[in-house]
């Protein structure tokens, strides 16, 4: 939007009037009982027939023992991981999500469906230059977020790589389009010659039937090209993606905010505010259910009569809300005021375990149990302001370790979530630590304004 243009023009956006276009395609399509385009329709037309017919031509078995030896290549780090075709092919289902957010570096916010639905588009498109083979394995797109993973392989078998040859180096860019974005990646090592990796994108544009170019001019240590272009489509997120266009207005300190556009999808959930300042500073949007659940937050965008946010997706518990409540605050915190502090427990088998949280409420531990892959901590949370603690396991070496992704709600009456950690390293788990902050005495900070939008999901 430029400077020329007012707030009573953000619904005239190309993207507005795209997203609109697209969610009265989706309504027609569901009144009407017709499959929404799949996405082979898409990619056809970017890839040869060939290698279209080649992929489509593995049966699901051959997918499951290709997959488990690739499993058995990668743990023992064997020559046939470049040489085998079926161990290729599996490394395209390789689970990509589980390993970027198996360290608690990303947080869940609702990737994990990417894997567990088999949302994301599987592409196997590879370019080798210098005798590094870059491979696009999956790409997912919902409108919202776009997900790259990728695969790298060293073919020279004499060179076993290290923590620097662990790293691509690219830029991104779209034929057409040149939309606000944000990216970050994770890279993994797999073996002596090979690393996955994943990247993750916010694009603040709607970008179905664009095509996105990742330039690639290193990796590791080397300079090269191993450019990829690749098409995004919301064909298999569609049929589960609904958005609302409210245009809810409330007045706040003079100023007006208008609930534009809300957009649920599998994985995401958009918030698009209209505001009557030219620039906001110093505000900030949360999002919660009609059961007092909190949206995951994942960033956003400001623009100059426009705010963009984007949140993790509805609970499992609650997949369509009655309405959602939108909270803004518009005083910035301030930690002069604030006093942090640590509460502390043992760990010895004995629940409950009471834990004094904030403002008066508590966080109640009811149980703490240790799988073969995950620890999984369930707790109760006294109000809605409580049901998000910052939690750590200490285990018996004394080491702490952080969730490795958000709370889910497992019941709707009580604030009843789970919540995940890594194994301990050793021993078992010895304490559990919670860091919460005080008001100062006297100080009351001042409560969010709150804009109730009521969600019709029959007539979206």
């Amino acid at each position: 939007m430029s400077p020329n243009t007012g707030p009573e023009d953000f619904g005239c956006t190309e993207q507005d009037k795209a997203l609109r276009k697209h969610a009265e395609a989706i309504h027609n399509r569901w009144r009407h009982m017709q499959p929404a385009v799949p996405f082979e329709e898409v990619w056809e037309r970017h890839v040869s027939s060939a290698d279209r017919i080649r992929r489509k031509a593995k049966s699901r078995n051959r997918w499951k023992t290709a997959a488990s030896a690739m499993l058995v290549v990668i743990l023992l780090g064997g020559a046939a991981f470049t040489a085998s075709p079926d161990v290729r092919a599996a490394l395209s289902r390789f689970p990509f999500i589980k390993m970027l957010l198996a360290d608690g570096g990303f947080e869940e916010q609702g990737l994990s469906k990417i894997e567990k639905e088999g949302l994301g588009v599987q592409v196997n498109t590879s370019v080798t230059d210098r005798d590094i083979r870059f491979t696009m394995d999956e790409v997912f797109y919902d409108g919202v977020q776009i997900v790259l993973n990728y695969d790298v392989e060293y073919l020279d078998d004499k060179k076993r790589i290290g923590d620097k040859d662990v790293a691509v180096y690219y830029s991104l860019e779209f034929a057409g389009a040149e939309p606000t974005m944000m990216s970050t990646h994770k890279f993994t090592k797999l073996n002596d010659h090979a690393f996955i990796g994943s990247t993750l994108i916010d694009a603040y544009q709607y970008l179905d039937g664009y095509k996105l170019r990742m330039n690639i001019s290193r990796i590791g240590q080397v300079q090269g090209d191993w450019s990829v272009t690749v098409p995004l489509s919301v064909a298999k997120t569609s049929p589960d993606t609904t958005t609302f266009f409210p245009n809810k207005t409330i007045e706040v300190n003079g100023g007006k905010k208008t609930v534009e556009r809300i957009t649920f999808t599998p994985v995401s959930t958009q918030l698009a505010i209209r505001t009557s300042e030219y620039k906001e500073n110093d505000v900030s949007y949360r999002l919660r259910d009609d059961l007092q659940t909190e949206f995951a937050t994942a960033g956003g965008m400001g623009g100059e009569y426009e705010i963009t946010n984007n949140f993790g997706p509805t609970s499992a518990i609650n997949p369509h809300p009655k309405y959602v409540e939108v909270l803004i605050n518009d005083q910035p915190s301030n930690p002069e005021q604030l006093v942090q502090r640590e509460e502390t427990a043992p760990l010895h088998g004995s629940f409950p375990i009471v834990l004094k949280g904030m403002d008066g409420g508590t966080v109640t531990i009811t149980q703490v149990e240790v799988g073969d892959d995950e620890t999984v901590l369930t707790y109760e949370a006294s109000d809605a302001g409580n049901q998000n603690p910052d939690l750590h396991l200490v285990d018996s070496k004394g080491k702490e370790h952080a969730s490795s992704g958000r709370p889910v709600r497992i019941s709707k009456e009580r604030f009843i979530f789970q919540i995940k950690f890594p194994k301990p390293d050793g021993g078992s788990f010895q304490k559990i630590k919670m860091m919460t902050y005080d008001n100062k005495p006297g100080y009351k900070p001042q409560p969010p304004t709150v804009i109730r939008v009521p969600l019709d999901w029959s007539k979206p």
